[in-house]
């Protein structure tokens, strides 16, 4: 590929709104509110463990000969995520990288990731990996500008052993890859407070899987709960974020379809999700929705579910934060006879299933300019192997931890990294972590089987503004249920989110 091209590429890029956004923001989700891309869930992710695990961990060694730093091996990495917690401890983290692969690797890690991806790129500087997101993966691979890695996954016994055959399917491009994995993706389920539905004489795994089952747990939870300022149920609704455990209900996923006429259209914006809208009025009307979900950010319902507030007992968030209010709790002294939170997949859908939110891909490229694309391959088999997915998630051995035979501590660092050094949840879909899960986070992973990734939108802010301005108006009783729809999907269409 010419330089030329990829220069226009990142003109192009420069101008999505949404490119690599909050790469290199190593703070919680709760500073990056409502934003559902990779890097946020990486970073709402960062108290928690892995995702997945089995005794099963054949096939997770890759070369640790340290003695072939030549510059033939040398693997140029820019990365957004991905990496030390400041330059000291980058440094370590490439050289435990290096250390690893028998490789030279070189990484760097802008704070202003997208802009700094496109001025060197423009200058004519290689790199052997990129960081992007799924919505970058289509884009980049429109311009031609990434590797097809599909012979090399295929004949990887690493990458197909360890990673679940789901996972590459949500990254096929006509049915090739383009790009490896910076780790696995969590989902969104809905979380309850265990012990206010105990109050209200609701056992949790009996309640009944629809929207009337629900409203009654909510009647039955105002009814008991009697904290001022108290309401069952709350949502990020202006920015709709997140309605999806609920929109199962009329069989409907999230984001921008295809409809067999080949044209594009929004499905909480049809009169199919009809049901739904007047469910959400409806709990709006009698009080048992916050008003303060037509402004209320994620951080503003997770601080309302938190043991030091308690002033709601359901809302839908990442998985990752069902485990940290727990370890919060945990942290502070509350008891879990006092407080726990427990993760259920919500309503299920008409012929008995549940649906769920996954996040979009957080992954890796080798820009067809690569100078070691060889190299580059073998870091992406390294991050999938239970070494590698130690380096990106617990962190760096004797700076984040230390180990005592089979024991591993944590010191002050690592405890601080919060077992985020890219990847909480390692891709590795036979990865241990040795210092286990957050609690809840055991039990709701079985919940993954329901979770599907949406549709990347190029416009996803447009998307989220209008239907969660429309949405907060039919919810609050401003319109009807059928003109809100109406003029939902006149205003998606006429600023170009989809076609009808």
């Amino acid at each position: 590929m010419k330089t030329k091209k990829i220069m226009s590429l990142l003109i192009t890029a420069l101008m999505m709104v949404t490119v690599f956004s909050g790469c290199g923001n190593g703070g919680s989700g709760a500073n990056n509110d409502t934003q559902g891309n990779t890097t946020t869930q990486s970073n709402e992710s960062s108290a928690d463990t892995t995702a997945e695990a089995s005794a099963d961990n054949s096939n997770t060694n890759t070369n640790t000969n340290t003695n072939t730093n030549s510059a033939s091996s040398e693997v140029k990495i820019l990365t957004g995520v991905t990496g030390g917690k400041d330059d000291e401890e980058m440094a370590k983290f490439q050289e435990s990288l290096s250390k690893a692969t028998g490789l030279n690797v070189i990484m760097e890690k802008p704070s202003d990731y997208s802009n700094t991806l496109i001025q060197k790129l423009q200058s004519g500087e290689k790199y052997d990996l990129i960081y992007l997101n799924q919505k970058e993966l289509l884009s980049l691979n429109e311009q031609e500008v990434l590797s097809d890695i599909t012979d090399k996954v295929k004949n990887s016994k690493i990458l197909t052993d360890n990673i679940d055959p789901k996972e590459w399917k949500d990254i096929e491009i006509d049915g090739k890859y383009y790009a490896g994995f910076n780790k696995k993706e969590i989902f969104i389920p809905v979380l309850l407070n265990k012990k206010h539905l105990e109050q209200a004489g609701v056992d949790y795994k009996t309640i009944e899987p629809t929207l009337d089952g629900y409203y009654n747990v909510f009647k039955k939870l105002k009814e008991t709960i009697k904290t001022p300022q108290y309401y069952p149920f709350d949502i990020v609704l202006n920015e709709n974020w997140d309605l999806q455990p609920w929109m199962a209900s009329a069989n409907i996923k999230g984001g921008v379809i295809k409809d067999s006429d080949g044209k594009t259209y929004v499905p909480y914006a049809t009169d199919t999700a009809a049901p739904v809208w007047e469910w959400l009025a409806k709990l709006y009307a009698e009080e048992l929705l916050d008003p303060s979900c037509a402004v209320d950010k994620t951080k503003d319902t997770r601080s309302k579910l938190s043991s030091a507030s308690q002033l709601i007992s359901v809302c839908t968030d990442w998985i990752a934060w069902g485990g940290m209010q727990n370890k919060n709790a945990e942290a502070s002294g509350v008891s879990s006879d006092d407080y726990e939170i427990v993760m259920l997949p919500g309503v299920k859908t008409p012929d008995g299933n549940y649906m769920l939110r996954k996040g979009n891909a957080s992954l890796w490229g080798i820009p067809v300019n690569a100078n070691n694309p060889d190299g580059a391959f073998k870091v992406l088999e390294y991050f999938a192997t239970q070494e590698g997915g130690m380096l990106l998630s617990v962190g760096i051995e004797g700076v984040d931890y230390t180990k005592d035979g089979d024991k591993i501590t944590l010191t002050d660092t690592g405890a601080a990294h919060l077992n985020d050094h890219g990847a909480p949840f390692p891709i590795n879909k036979n990865f241990e972590n040795p210092l286990g899960y957050n609690p809840g986070i055991e039990d709701a992973l079985s919940l993954e089987q329901y979770a599907s990734i949406e549709t990347p939108i190029q416009n996803e802010q447009d998307y989220k503004e209008i239907v969660g301005k429309w949405g907060v108006m039919i919810v609050k009783g401003d319109t009807s249920v059928a003109d809100g729809l109406k003029n939902m999907r006149e205003e998606l269409v006429s600023r170009g989110v989809c076609e009808k």
